[in-house]
């Protein structure tokens, strides 16, 4: 049986192609020792989302869960989705359970990406009680149960004449946020963020960067410099990596090759990019570029962008 600790958390991460620090691994297996639901916050392509899944694999191979059930949050979400409802069937309604008491009944963590698409509050209803400790009574009964269920946390003592469900003791949330929509968590109140630990999944150092393109696609790491424009995550490039790895077989010149991989891959995430700082862009670009890939990269910079270069 494995261990849930930061150094097996860390390994399985390696073993996952995620190069996530220390300090991070160890937050994480406190706030889930500490009883606490989890959410990772941090620009997109850090790792957030697979870090949630490798966590609940081991705490799985743990023994802590049976496993994971993996979810985007949407902004349609309501109780329905999140905690169940009754439903048509041909024998009359029937209670349908959302993904939450899911989870519970089969002893699975909840791993929630882009939690910040959802309207919290709509969405966790009664959940807000039960993730406070205490016992929820539900309008629902199961197939063949004539009492009501109850949703109870472990060591609460059940509502009587009630369908009993039961939290296990080890049961998490672990939900992801894009740092980008932190303005978003002013619409999460209060009483449901002091129900989480926050961790930062930030951006690794530029010795981790280079660390992680070593390789056949190793050319995409003259691109590094392009994170003075934007925070970008190590996602995007391990996907140019790859691509300009398998690209490189083909024998296109190294200029051919970084710029198929910077329209490809980069020029869209400078969307909304002014004027002056996207000339900057197409400058520091352009260095590692011949003449006809200078000129294409004018002119899609132009384009994509929607700005005037002063070239």
């Amino acid at each position: 049986m494995r261990a849930f600790n930061a150094q097996e958390l860390e390994k399985a991460c390696l073993d996952n192609g995620l190069l996530m620090p220390e300090h991070v691994c160890e937050q994480l297996v406190a706030a889930i020792d500490a009883q606490k639901h989890v959410i990772f916050t941090g620009p997109p392509g850090t790792g957030k989302t697979t870090l949630a899944y490798v966590a609940a694999e081991v705490a799985r191979q743990s023994m802590m869960c049976t496993g994971f059930l993996p979810t985007t949050a949407t902004s349609e979400w309501t109780t329905f989705e999140t905690i169940g409802g009754l439903q048509p069937t041909g024998d009359g309604l029937i209670f349908r359970p959302g993904l939450f008491v899911d989870a519970i009944e089969s002893g699975r963590w909840l791993v929630i990406d882009e939690l910040n698409r959802s309207n919290f509050d709509r969405a966790f209803g009664q959940l807000f009680t039960v993730l406070s400790g205490s016992a929820v009574v539900l309008p629902f009964k199961r197939k063949g149960q004539p009492l009501p269920i109850s949703i109870v946390p472990p060591g609460i003592e059940p509502p009587e004449k009630t369908d009993v469900i039961r939290v296990p003791a080890n049961w998490r949330i672990i939900a992801t946020m894009n740092v980008f929509d932190k303005n978003l968590l002013f619409d999460m109140s209060y009483a449901l963020m002091r129900r989480f630990a926050f961790i930062e999944v930030g951006t690794p150092s530029e010795a981790a960067y280079e660390q992680l393109l070593q390789g056949p696609g190793n050319v995409v790491a003259k691109l590094l410099c392009l994170r003075r424009f934007s925070d970008l995550g190590p996602a995007v490039y391990i996907d140019a990596a790859r691509y300009a790895a398998r690209r490189a077989k083909d024998g296109p010149s190294e200029s051919r090759l970084i710029y198929e991989v910077f329209y490809a891959y980069f020029l869209p995430q400078f969307e909304g990019m002014e004027d002056r700082r996207a000339t900057t862009l197409y400058r520091t670009v352009a260095q590692f570029l011949d003449p006809p890939e200078q000129a294409e990269a004018q002119r899609t910079i132009s384009d994509v962008l929607g700005v005037e270069l002063a070239v």
